[in-house]
Order: structure tokens, then C-alpha cells, then sequence
């Protein structure tokens, strides 16, 4: 039985065992404080409705909580917090930080390679695998795995404030919720393919414009696709919307500006590059007879007839800016969380990279870019914010223009 002159403070921590020699004996105005400690779980993940789902409840109800890290301390968890709480009043200075890099990346990295016996590997491909291997690393050092559980499917992880937890779950969703985003699915895919009837008419719109305004034949085809994909996507997100009336709400589309984004974006451009550069020889060895297929339209664009600083400059809206935010809406924000409602996350990631190469309709890239498509939903679950895969993706298409500018 305590003292009536004793303060009881119950403080719940997700997961962690705290040892007392964290917290000594405390006295508050000559009133001593006793401490006890709970353990909670994580939120789960989201259903449709914003409820909790509670069979991921029960899932990790058996899961054991992670050992606390030895270095774990109020002092030393405070460090990174209040540098990512810096970085996200500090957007600007995190883009700069991001070109600046980036810059690094194209122009030295992705220019050099390392001899390793008879063969050679890219710096950029090295910096890449070293960035996942410190990503498994430092979680090894917390005491969690070195790969997360929701990638290969194994028991959810307790690991409090991780983002994967508030990926929607729509495992749960009425049948008609679950019909209606399936149908959403199928309209999604089949819309550029109705669009490629309307393609005629754009360019004879685009030609009739042509006659009033300095557009070469290079700036025509760069004009048209802009118009199309605008067009296209202005129809693809109005039909969402009106499907699925949340869609545009935080619960499908999280993420902001101002958050701590830069090391995510980075990292994740990295690794995607690494990623891509083994598995593009690899896709070439089993499918031979696909190197002779016509460059796509990205390649075209970037490399203009006439040559032209404004012709690249406006090939470049449509791939840097309009298809980073159209297509990772569409892959990311709906077609990996909708397919929850059929699969698991394990499974919907893997599909969802095969759908974001199908729509690319570049089979001689179809395993390089199912591969990358699967990363960049991982780097969303993980990060909890869109921006990251959309900041990655327009870095990614940007080299190629940067390449045909300077020459690299």
C-alpha cells in the first residue's frame, strides 16, 4: 500500500521495457514520484472506415515486443527527433541539400565504376547497396529485423511510430466497397488505352496552335503528350473521386511538405538506381530478343531533333513534374492500398510494381520497372509520405534530360 504522500504517474510506452535506472528517484516539491510502466501496442493498420482492424489486433497481440536497444535513452533518442524536427521547418533547405546531391549522384557516381576482377560495377550501384545494407543495419542495432515483416509477410513487428501502420487495411471492407474498387481498377487500366483513340484530334489541335506559336516538330510532340497525360489524368482522378469519396482525404494520400523528407528521398533514389542497374542485365540474359524494341516516348523527347534548350525544357514538364504526381497518386495512393482489399501487403507491393510497368507499355523493361515500381511503394509504406516517391520518381526521370542537356 503507497503513501498517501506519494504521486503515482503510470506512463504508457509502445513496446519498450524501461529499466528504473533510466528514471531515478524523482521528488516533486518534497512529494516523491513513483513511476510504473505499461505496455501498449501500435496502432495497427487502417481499415476503410478509420476503425482499427482487428484481426492485424489479435496478429500482434502473439507478437513479441523487440528487446530495447542498449543506446536507447531519453538523451540519445532526442537527437534525431529534434533533427528531423529542423528539417521539416526547413523545406527549402532540404531541396537544396536534395540537388546538391543529386547533382553529385549523375555527375560522378553514375560516371565512374569500380574494377572487381575481370568485371566492373558503377558507383552508383555500390553507393546504392551500401545504402540498404546501412538501412538493415541500423535496424539490426535497434533489436527489429533487418528486413521489415510487411515485405515478406512474416507476424507484424511492434515497433511504435513506424508509418506502416497507418497504410489503410481494406482486408475488411464491405463487398460492395471491395467491387467498387475493383472496378475503379479495371476503368484506371483501361483509360489510356480509350485515351489513345482522342490522340489524333490533340494533334491536329496541336498543329492548328503551331501555326500562331514557335512550336518545332519536337515541341509539337512535346506539347501533345503534356495535353494528353493532363487530360488523361484530370478524367482518371475526377472518376476516382467520385467512386471513392475519401480517396483525396490523409487517410489514402499522407504525407507534406513540410516534413523531414530529404535522407528518404536520397536514400530511396540510391537504392533505386542499384536496384535497377542488377536487375536490367539480369532481364536482358532471359529476354534477348527485347533489346531491338523502339526507345519509348520519355527517349524520344529527350533527345529533340532540332536540339534545342526549349524543346528539352518542354519535353521535360510532362516526365519531371506531371508524371511523378499523376502516377504515384494512381500506383502508390490507390492501387497498392486498393489491393489490400484482395491480398496482404506482401503481395499487394509485388503487384502493384508489375501494374506501374504494365502501364509504362515497355516490355523490354517490363522486370527493371515491376522491380522499381515495388521499391517505391516500399519506400511509401515505410516513409508514410507521398512526397517521398514522388520526389524519387522525378529525380529519376530527370537524369535522363540532365544526361541529354550536358551530355553525360
Amino acid at each position: 500500500m503507497r503513501s498517501a504522500s506519494s504521486v503515482l504517474l503510470v506512463v504508457q510506452c509502445h513496446g519498450l521495457a524501461v529499466s528504473p535506472a533510466v528514471f531515478p528517484s524523482t521528488r516533486m516539491c518534497g512529494v516523491p514520484l513513483i513511476f510504473e510502466f505499461t505496455r501498449t501496442r501500435p496502432s495497427p493498420f487502417l481499415t476503410l472506415d478509420g476503425s482499427q482492424d482487428e484481426r492485424q489486433d489479435e496478429r500482434q497481440e502473439s507478437a513479441e515486443p523487440p528487446p530495447l536497444p542498449l543506446d536507447v535513452s531519453p538523451a540519445s533518442a532526442a537527437v534525431p527527433a529534434s533533427r528531423a524536427g529542423f528539417l521539416a521547418t526547413q523545406p527549402l533547405l532540404q531541396l537544396t541539400l536534395c540537388l546538391l546531391a543529386y547533382a553529385l549522384h549523375v555527375t560522378v557516381l553514375s560516371r565512374r565504376s569500380l574494377r572487381l576482377g575481370g568485371s566492373s560495377i558503377g558507383l552508383d550501384t555500390l553507393s546504392g547497396l551500401g545504402v540498404l545494407c546501412g538501412v538493415a543495419a541500423r535496424r539490426a542495432r535497434r533489436g527489429q529485423s533487418a528486413v521489415p515483416g510487411w515485405i515478406y509477410g512474416a507476424r507484424a513487428e511492434l515497433n511504435p511510430g513506424d508509418a506502416s501502420d497507418q497504410l489503410l487495411n481494406l482486408s475488411a471492407a464491405p463487398h460492395a466497397e471491395k467491387v467498387r474498387l475493383l472496378s475503379t481498377g479495371f476503368a484506371m487500366l483501361a483509360a489510356p488505352f480509350v485515351f489513345a483513340f482522342a490522340a489524333p484530334v490533340i494533334e491536329v489541335v496541336i498543329a492548328i496552335v503551331a501555326i500562331f506559336l514557335p512550336l518545332t516538330e519536337s515541341g509539337m510532340v512535346a506539347t501533345g503528350l503534356l495535353v494528353q497525360q493532363t487530360l488523361l489524368y484530370g478524367v482518371i482522378f475526377k472518376y476516382i473521386g467520385s467512386q471513392h469519396k475519401r480517396f483525396f482525404s490523409s487517410d489514402w494520400i499522407r504525407g507534406g511538405w513540410r516534413r523531414a523528407w530529404l535522407l528518404p528521398v536520397l536514400s530511396g533514389y540510391a537504392a533505386s538506381v542499384a536496384l535497377f542497374n542488377l536487375v536490367e542485365p539480369l532481364n536482358q540474359a532471359l529476354l534477348p530478343h527485347l533489346r531491338t524494341l523502339p526507345e519509348g516516348i520519355v527517349a524520344q523527347i529527350a533527345n529533340p531533333a532540332d536540339r534545342s534548350t526549349w524543346s528539352l525544357f518542354l519535353g521535360s514538364i510532362t516526365p519531371v513534374v506531371g508524371a511523378p504526381l499523376f502516377e504515384e497518386v494512381q500506383s502508390r495512393a490507390f492501387f497498392l492500398q486498393a489491393l489490400t482489399a484482395l491480398v496482404p501487403l506482401c503481395l499487394a507491393l509485388p503487384l502493384m510494381g508489375v501494374l506501374f510497368a504494365a502501364q509504362h507499355m515497355q516490355i523490354g523493361l517490363l522486370m527493371p520497372l515491376s522491380v522499381t515500381g515495388w521499391f517505391w511503394g516500399v519506400t511509401y509504406v515505410s516513409s508514410g509520405n507521398l512526397l517521398v516517391p514522388i520526389f524519387i520518381h522525378a529525380l529519376w526521370n530527370l537524369r535522363i534530360f540532365v544526361g541529354s542537356l550536358f551530355g553525360l
